[in-house]
């Protein structure tokens, strides 16, 4: 006995389209099943909620003429991982020039970078929670990532410092009261 007979039939009995159809309900009820019981997370089960987030960035060895260019209160686009995330504010900037030790340990100035500065820029974004970190754009923002700044007249690399949230109590499930008032 075959599987199929001429006219398409499983055994003789059930029609090929007819098996799928019953194969493919029986995999979507497993899967829900699963989800429903925790066996597999979804991306909504993975959030914990939503904050924002201050990026403190560490540009070394920046070389310019006007170290001002990071404005407080203004944007700039950022790139993580070579991925754009688009335009971020500015909390705050600070570029000192770069020191080196000078005769009897003495620190001064670099004479052999005279325009050489260490940038400390603040970013504010929105961000994800997650279990494994802060999420923003679909780009989770870590320590030691790289980073790349571009304004009008700029585009420098940097590396993250430090990600902390802004309002802490707000990072804990924003899911959870957004589905108290949808009910």
């Amino acid at each position: 006995m075959s599987f199929l007979d001429k006219e398409g039939r499983l055994f003789g009995r059930l029609n090929v389209l007819d098996a799928a159809v019953a194969v493919l309900i029986g995999l979507m009820v497993v899967g829900v099943f699963a989800v429903q019981s925790g066996l597999h997370t979804t991306s909504g089960q993975v959030v914990q909620g939503e904050t924002d987030i201050h990026i403190a960035v560490q540009i070394s060895d920046f070389k310019t003429l006007d170290p001002n260019l990071f404005k407080p209160q203004q944007t700039t686009s950022i790139t993580i991982r070579n991925q754009p995330r688009g335009q971020v504010e500015i909390v705050s900037s600070t570029c000192e020039r770069i020191q080196t030790v000078v005769g009897d340990n003495r620190v001064g100035q670099d004479p052999a970078e005279p325009n050489g500065y260490e940038c400390f820029v603040v970013l504010k974004d929105h961000a994800l929670v997650t279990k494994d970190g802060y999420v923003t754009n679909g780009v989770k923002v870590k320590v030691g990532l790289g980073i790349e700044l571009e304004g009008f007249k700029y585009r420098v690399y940097g590396r993250i410092t430090d990600v902390t949230a802004m309002n802490p109590a707000t990072a804990s499930t924003t899911t959870s009261t957004t589905k108290s008032t949808t009910e």
